[in-house]
């Protein structure tokens, strides 16, 4: 029986016949044994000369581009083209990888050098036009600064000789040298004085600092600190290609061929005359230069490789070590038929002969035109060769020698055959025929086979020489038979053998070709008759090896990776041993030995399968027929796991989903007079006095997740809902909740100590969150490694590392260091479903991931992961892996146990599956390795104790309601649901923690009795929802056909019903007997509460039914439909419960004239006006019971009173709720309270809920938002007292009960009461970021700084003003970039900073930082230059306040104004000592322009910065390390400061914001404050931090705000002299047991002190000055020890006050 399954038989590269010398240069080294280190197309090879051995490295997906090798001669970084153009660094003994970097250089990397000490990397990559330079620490991965390179070709990168900061590069008429400063690269242009600008092509230094380049005119040149200090001409005519140093001078190799010898004084000594060739007349340009002891090794353009040495007589002797074809694609290929010689043929115009056993050239011969086809005679003594032009040759295979040649075809020959007997030579042309030559005769053509559509690409002979098959360009297979030159049917001559097959069309190779392939994707191939396999090259660069035949598409093959380009053609030897293939434009020819009885896969490390070919090569690709070998029953569950229906493609499931398209919405509609309503009454636009706090959420989420609920330390439990992490404690059933996700938790792991809890979520901002389970604390955010979604996360079993599986196509596999938040490594895990990943137990460096139908083990190498396919053996069938267990140690005891979709289980053991058998009948989900035993569950609700060698099942526990505690007060969904999830708090066996999927969570004892934790709505969405009129209890339907009832005080399910069919809506009767729920199939019933037995039922519609309402007297019952109308029933009930001879209801009148399906509905307190809402955005009012419609003016329909809640959006009294840019879909539910005075909203799309003062009338209102709901949140009721807020959640299906709670209230005294929630976790920012308009800079008395503040919104234009170029050599001595910058020159701060002894003061001038010594009093004693190497002016300043004290100043954006080619640099930071004013680091944030604000953390070893008024960026200065940064939301920031070690506070005027670090994020909270704090024409302006984190913030009114912790505590007015006209600029200064503010008031500066050592801040004191001039105003204040200084802007003088002796001092600045 045929099969689609892989062929029992691998390749391996054997050896490498080529090197690229042709497109690259300085691409030859040595390793530290001397042997040669070089590439060819995407293998590195290393190559023993003297033994004639190979080594490779194949860890790249396209052609290698550049080679560095470090002075040891131990690793060798190579980099490649392609998207992703990525580095890996690689042992140069064992080619082991060692590191890979991605997310570097976009297109190819040009040029790479290792620093000296071999600890850091420089790449040079991009395209031609636009090239950067990047410093990598490649042990870690990870890149540490870049820089624009150049706006050009840059040809070479080297650092200086013992440095690991200085670096050189050299390219298109450019030298520039760099240096490395803190995670800033910043570079000189060489000077070249009077000399033309050259092209630099290549580059080295000399011993003694001096830098030599070699020009494309032929000439060297000097370089000494970048300037060029001598010529040494004529070097090289045509150019200086190559140079090495060597212990006794320089090495130069130059286009003409020849290498010259200079000593250390750069007199030429000698030279090497031409390099030989041993196939080409003319010479080969040398390209590249290496020595090793005596020996000299140099590449050229001819693609081969050279090694001289000095003999015992003084000559010199050359051989050529490498060779390989020349410029131009290689097609033709052949084996002998024999020995073991290979013949190819190339566009080089070279036919060439290879020893396969020798591994060496034999012959070559150069002919006068392309060659595309070459073929062996039966006797191996003839070769054929097809040429470009119509031509055929014949050679003999001894010496080449021509023997005929025949031109009778103008066109290309693409592929010759001998016929298996000798005598005939079918020759196949690129004009659709097939040439049939007599070889007895001297090749002369005795038959034409015609009748192909296209032209021949390939044709073979059968094995009697009566038939010829061929393929062509139109996917024809045609058979012919030769003697009658007639094409015959394949059927007719069944019997028939072939000689060989190297035709890639055919029932017989239908299985090469996947399901989308283009009929150019195979090149190649040949079949193998005795091992029944045969291979393929394709455009992808793969070998492939299939089984043969293969007549099912789709058939799987393993794949090889080596060629970059196009694998042109593939042939056996004679022998089977080996293949040979050849590249395209790679020129190479690969050797590789077959294995053919395959019983591990290879022990190959590899990083990737070209992108290119992903998804092409080796995994299972299923046409149309079924595979339906040993495949398990596909259950409902399983087949969504397979399908990749996860809930990163969901749709979101609106609530007109299931009715018909919406009506156009009108432009007068009620919804776009709402939208569009004009704000008034702007000073009540408050958001409302109550606050919301999650109680209690309900729901596990069990579909689509796997593993996501565990035991954590003190008996806790965690799992995940909708946004919500949640911890559970069993015994008390109360929650703590992670609020911090902003979409669906998809995955949950649990540290090794059981605390610390990593969750990944879905969606576009993909992050990781660690999280403390014991208090909710973000330990770290881990972002920028997927998009789409993360699937699976894991800690490593040392619990330093997490791992995270991604949901993108290739299912990113990224390994991070948590605890600083970066990305470790990376490496696409596999092109199909991944479902999970593990850490080995005791290496975190080794991790597994398994999934559909493969397992991969990966080891981290660098940043990159390489892997190895988990080896099966012939024994086992590779099927859907599921789950995944692991125990044991190190080495050999490390084992891992798999479970499958078939129920079997597999037990892998040093990489390969030692054994296998059927746990289950059904899918394994979870598998649990404990200390004792191993647990198994799947599909059929059984869960199986084994013992630890999992050979006997110890016990089997079914999941039932037989089982649970009889005090349970609700029973399972179903019987033996599916069990999604295991685990056992840590060193245990039980208490087992099973989660099933029907979204359960279960306590299972050793005795197999059950105690339900946790129950929720299964898969689907939630819309039904309706709180109890008398008790706090609450009722749910949804998707999953369950109705179920809340206890929202007690926090418990209290019962559920089975409804059969889905719901979509729920009513509680005014009396609470009963209830009604909405079907979507149209139907409506009755049912009892609190028994939830069905009472009766009704069906008049056939859509949906959206809505549904008892009136507030009862008597009524509204029924709203997908139809458009809604219908009015007559309840029968003697007030308690529902009449029992009938339904209890009767239809009495149907409410019609909507436009589109009814939404919402309400009651009016009367219980006789009904109110609809529309999908036209209509609202609509009836009268009952008659249903007649009733026209009501807007100006009366705002007043009517409406039955609590009401529930329709579209209300004149939530007028409010919506925005300017909403649709009308965005708002899915509102709901009123019952006494207070506030609606709370449900948010489409963005899984919100917001509270707005009630009514709300006019434009869009301030309000309180809330997120948990990670879909949109579907519906929302309050409960009877007000006290508790219900909300639903769509695809999230969570039901989350709020707690209502009082927000901060300010008191007479201006103290602020904080409420209860104060000491809740309400850091989360519950007031939604404003806009920052120029009226709140107005108010703030900013609106002179906005040119600074919207630097990043200015054009460029406005920003920047470019010189007109000038040549180097004309530059100023001191040619720093200048700036202008609109309005900005003027508006530069003085900023002056006393020190701490309050003996010296620091001030910026300019670009120019100066120093003032200072007497006690604040007299001047000296003035001078504190520190020049700003290049622009000086915007922000800084010191430290502890040891070692350091000052920190920031420098505009720069442009190289003198060279249009230089791309704008960006605002930058220098950290440099005050003592001495010598540099420590210079660092960048981003590419931004102005930064206005810096601090220096408590201990001064963090540094912060706010860049273009939003960009705050935190740098570890000391190791030169950008750490994290994040954009505010909230508009212009003002300034920043640091409140804590890890916490920055930062201010804009509507707002005070927190920052705290964690890992390498910045997480944002907002200050928490009354609404009435400040009145609407203040704003905050100035920002102050005492020694304890206090914080105190200025306001425009003059007033100050102190603020504890993230509280304002308290606010102080200003005193009533002198009288305030605001808004005034404020400064303010925070320090000694004292506020100090300042301002200008009239022509007075006001200084004002404020005590904040006693328990509430109050005024003190004040002291005036007169301004020193009509336009000073202070805008910073600095508080020393007992000074307080005062700047104002740029060369205006300062004020000191002696805070002793109150004097004032004022100070000149010098020019």
């Amino acid at each position: 029986m045929t099969t689609r399954r892989p062929p029992v038989g691998s390749l391996k590269l054997e050896w490498v016949f080529g090197y690229n010398g042709h497109t690259a240069r300085n691409n030859v080294k040595t390793n530290r044994n001397g042997h040669l280190v070089y590439y060819v197309a995407g293998v590195g090879v290393v190559h023993d000369a003297g033994f004639r051995r190979q080594m490779f490295y194949t860890g790249h997906s396209d052609d290698i581009t550049s080679l560095a090798v470090d002075s040891k001669g131990e690793m060798v970084a190579t980099g490649q083209v392609g998207k992703d153009a990525y580095i890996t660094v690689w042992d140069a003994m064992t080619c082991d990888p060692v590191s890979v970097m991605h997310d570097g250089h976009a297109g190819k990397v040009s040029t790479l050098a290792f620093s000296t000490d071999g600890e850091y990397l420089a790449s040079v990559g991009g395209p031609d036009s636009k090239q950067e330079l990047m410093i990598w620490q490649w042990k870690k991965g990870r890149r540490i600064a870049k820089n624009m390179a150049y706006l050009g070709r840059v040809e070479e990168v080297e650092w200086e000789p013992g440095s690991s900061s200085k670096l050189v590069t050299c390219g298109e008429k450019h030298v520039r040298f760099w240096k490395l400063r803190g995670n800033v690269l910043q570079s000189s242009s060489g000077i070249f004085g009077g000399e033309p600008l050259h092209d630099q092509l290549s580059l080295s230094h000399m011993e003694d600092g001096r830098v030599i380049t070699g020009t494309e005119a032929g000439h060297l040149f000097v370089w000494l600190r970048h300037k060029l200090v001598n010529v040494i001409r004529d070097v090289h005519p045509g150019g200086v290609l190559a140079i090495e140093v060597y212990p006794g001078g320089l090495l130069t190799g130059g286009k003409d061929g020849s290498i010259g010898l200079f000593d250390k004084e750069l007199n030429k000594i000698s030279s090497v005359p031409e390099a030989p060739s041993l196939v080409y007349e003319s010479p080969g340009p040398i390209h590249s230069l290496a020595t090793f002891g005596d020996k000299l090794i140099f590449g050229t353009e001819k693609n081969e490789i050279w090694m001289v040495t000095t003999q015992s007589d003084g000559n010199l002797a050359a051989a050529c070590i490498v060779q390989g074809h020349g410029l131009g694609e290689v097609w033709g290929l052949a084996t002998h038929p024999s020995r073991s010689i290979a013949v190819t043929a190339s566009d080089d115009q070279t036919v060439r002969l290879w020893d396969l056993e020798d591994h060496r050239p034999l012959a070559t011969t150069v002919l006068n035109d392309e060659a595309r086809a070459v073929a062996f005679s039966p006797d191996g003594q003839q070769i054929a060769v097809g040429l470009k032009k119509g031509t055929f040759l014949v050679l003999l295979e001894e010496n080449l020698e021509e023997q005929h040649r025949v031109t009778d075809r103008k066109e290309v020959r693409h592929d010759l055959k001998y016929s298996p007997c000798g005598a005939y030579l079918a020759v196949a042309s690129n004009d659709n025929f097939v040439d049939i030559y007599a070889v007895e005769t001297g090749y002369k053509r005795i038959q034409i086979l015609s009748g192909a559509s296209s032209f021949i690409t390939h044709l073979d002979w059968s094995s009697n020489s009566d038939y010829i098959q061929i393929n062509s360009g139109a996917s024809e297979r045609l058979i012919y038979n030769v003697a009658d030159e007639k094409i015959v049917d394949e059927s007719d001559i069944a019997e028939v053998e072939w000689s060989s097959w190297t035709g890639v069309l055919g029932s017989q190779v239908a299985g090469l070709w996947h399901k989308y392939s283009d009929v150019s994707d195979i090149n190649a191939a040949d079949a193998n008759f005795y091992f029944n396999c045969i291979v393929t090259g394709d455009d992808y660069g793969l070998v492939k090896l299939f089984r043969f035949p293969c007549p099912k598409r789709g058939s799987k093959c393993q794949s090889f990776v080596g060629h970059s380009e196009h694998v042109t053609n593939v042939r056996w030897t004679n022998d089977s041993e080996f293949v040979v293939s050849v590249g395209g434009a790679d020129h190479a020819v690969f050797l590789w030995r077959f294995r053919p009885n395959r019983k591990r896969t290879p022990n190959t490390n590899r990083v990737q399968i070209p992108e290119r070919a992903q998804g092409l090569s080796d995994d299972d690709i299923l046409d149309t027929e079924d595979e339906l070998e040993g495949i398990p029953e596909l259950t409902l569950d399983l087949e969504e796991e397979l399908s990749g229906r996860r809930a990163g493609s969901r749709q979101k499931n609106k609530r007109s989903s299931s009715a018909r398209p919406g009506t156009e919405l009108a432009s007068d509609s009620t919804f776009a007079k709402r939208r569009d309503a004009a704000g008034h009454d702007l000073k009540s636009n408050l958001p409302p006095e109550q606050s919301l706090h999650i109680k209690h959420v309900f729901g596990y989420r069990a579909h689509e997740c796997r593993d996501n609920a565990h035991w954590l330390k003190d008996d806790l439990v965690v799992y995940h809902i909708a946004a919500v992490g949640v911890v559970l404690d069993p015994k008390t059933k109360t929650q703590s909740h992670y609020l911090h996700h902003t979409d669906d938790i998809m995955c949950l792991a649990v540290h090794p100590e059981g605390r610390l809890v990593a969750t990944g979520q879905i969606g576009r901002d993909a992050v990781v969150h660690v999280w403390d389970g014991m208090d909710q604390r973000i330990m770290s955010l881990l972002k920028n490694g997927h998009s789409k979604g993360i699937s699976s996360v894991a800690f490593s079993g040392d619990g330093e590392r997490v791992a995270s599986l991604g949901m993108d196509d290739h299912h990113t596999l990224v390994l991070w260091n948590w605890k600083k938040g970066y990305k470790l490594a990376s490496a696409r895990g596999y092109n199909d479903k991944v479902f999970g990943i593990r850490f080995s137990p005791t290496n975190s460096n080794r991790l597994l991931s398994y999934g559909a139908k493969h397992i991969k083990l990966w080891n981290q190498a660098g940043g990159g992961l390489t892997y190895r396919q988990v080896a099966m053996g012939s024994k086992f069938k590779q099927e859907t892996v599921l789950c995944c267990g692991v125990g044991g140690g190190e080495g050999s005891n490390e084992w891992w146990v798999l479970g499958l979709s078939s129920g079997y289980v597999l037990l892998v053991k040093e990489g390969a599956v030692d054994r296998s058998f059927r746990a289950h009948k059904v899918p394994v989900y979870s598998i649990l390795v404990t200390k004792e035993f191993i647990w198994t569950a799947g599909q059929g609700g059984y869960v199986c104790k084994w013992d630890q060698e999992m050979k006997k099942c110890l016990k089997v526990f079914p999941v039932t309601d037989h089982f649970l505690e009889e005090s349970t007060p609700v029973a399972l969904m179903s019987s033996q649901p599916g069990i999604r999830s295991l685990s056992v708090a840590s060193g245990t066996n039980v208490p087992l923690l099973v989660g099933t999927q029907h979204s359960e969570l279960l306590v299972m004892d050793d005795e197999g009795k059950i105690t339900l934790l946790v129950q929720g709505h299964g898969k689907g969405e939630v819309w039904g929802l309706d709180t109890h009129p008398l008790k706090p209890e609450a009722v749910s339907v949804g998707d999953d056909n369950s109705l179920r009832r809340w206890d929202l005080v007690d926090s418990l399910p209290l019962g559920s019903a089975n409804l059969r069919k889905t719901a979509r809506c729920v009513h509680f009767h005014p009396t609470a007997a009963f209830l009604v729920v909405g079907f979507l199939d149209g139907s409506i019933a009755i049912y009892l509460y609190p028994s939830l037995e069905k009472q009766g039922a009704a069906q008049h519609r056939s859509e949906g039914i959206s809505d549904v309402k008892f009136s507030p007297d009862g008597w009524f019952l509204a029924v709203a439909s997908h139809e458009s109308v809604v219908d009015l029933y007559v309840v029968d009930t003697d007030g308690d419960i529902v009449s029992k001879d009938s339904s209890g209801l009767k239809r009495v009148g149907i409410c019609r004239g909507a436009s589109s399906w009814i939404t919402h509905i309400t009651w009016h307190e009367d219980s006789r006006l009904l109110q609809t809402n529309s999908g036209a955005g209509e609202q609509l009012f009836y009268e009952a019971p008659h249903c007649t419609r009733q026209l009501i003016k807007e100006s009366t329909s705002s007043d009517l009173a409406w039955s609590p809640p009401m529930t329709c959006v579209l209300d004149a009294t939530v007028e409010g709720v919506w925005s300017t840019d909403m649709d009308l879909t965005d708002v899915n539910a509102v709901a009123t309270a019952n006494k207070l005075p506030v609606v709370a909203v449900a948010i489409d799309d963005r899984g919100l809920v917001r509270l707005f003062s009630y009514p709300c009338k006019g434009g869009f209102k301030k309000h309180r938002q809330y997120r948990a709901h990670s879909s949109h949140v579907t519906n929302v009721r309050w409960s009877c007292d007000d006290d508790m807020v219900v909300t639903t959640g769509g695809a999230d299906t969570a039901v989350i009960v709020w707690q209502v709670r009082n927000v901060l209230t300010t008191d007479e005294d201006g103290s602020v009461s904080p409420s209860e929630s104060v000491h809740l976790p309400e850091s989360l920012d519950d007031l939604p970021d404003e806009e920052i308009t120029m009226t709140d800079l107005e108010a703030a008395g900013l609106e002179d700084e906005e040119d600074v503040l919207s630097m990043s919104q200015m054009p460029e234009t406005l920003r920047r003003r470019r010189l007109p170029k000038m040549e180097p050599e004309n530059l100023p001595p001191q040619h720093g970039p200048i700036i202008e910058l609109t309005g900005l020159k003027e508006r530069l701060k003085s900023l002056p900073s006393l020190t701490a002894d309050d003996e010296t003061i620091f001030y910026c001038s300019g670009s120019a930082i100066g120093r003032l010594k200072i007497a006690d009093g604040g007299d001047v004693v000296s003035q001078d230059l504190g520190y020049g190497e700003h290049e622009t002016a000086v915007t922000a300043l800084a010191l430290s306040g502890s040891e070692p004290f350091m000052v920190a100043t920031a420098q505009l954006a720069i442009d190289d104004l003198y060279d249009e080619d230089q791309e704008s640099d960006s605002a930058l930071i220098h950290v440099w000592r005050p003592s001495d004013g010598a540099n420590v680091a210079v660092l960048r944030g981003g590419a931004e322009n102005v930064i206005t604000s810096l601090s220096f953390s408590p201990s001064g070893r963090l540094l912060a910065s706010l860049a273009d008024a939003a960009n705050v960026h935190i740098f570890n200065w000391i190791k030169g390390v950008h750490i994290a940064n994040v954009t505010l939301r909230t508009g212009m920031a003002i300034a920043i400061a640091h409140s804590g070690e890890t916490t920055v506070a930062a201010l804009s005027p509507r707002a005070l914001l927190f920052l705290d670090l964690v890992g390498n994020s910045l997480v944002t909270t907002r200050g928490k404050a009354p609404p009435d704090l400040l009145p609407d024409e203040a704003a905050f302006n100035a920002l102050g931090v005492a020694p304890n984190g206090n914080v105190y913030v200025a306001c425009s009114d003059g007033s100050v705000v102190e603020w504890k912790g993230r509280i304002a505590v308290r606010y102080v007015s200003p005193p009533d002299e002198p009288e305030f006209s605001p808004p005034y600029r404020m400064a303010i200064a925070v320090g000694q047991g004292a506020v100090f503010t300042a301002c200008r008031v009239d022509s007075t500066v006001v200084i004002r002190c404020y005590t904040n050592d006693t328990e509430k801040l109050a005024f003190f004191s004040d002291s005036k000055i007169a301004a020193p001039s009509k336009d000073w105003t202070p805008l910073t204040a600095q508080l020393g020890s007992t000074m307080l200084i005062l700047g104002g802007r740029k060369k205006q003088p300062f004020i000191i006050l002696d805070l002793q002796s109150g004097k004032f001092t004022l100070i000149e600045q010098e020019s």
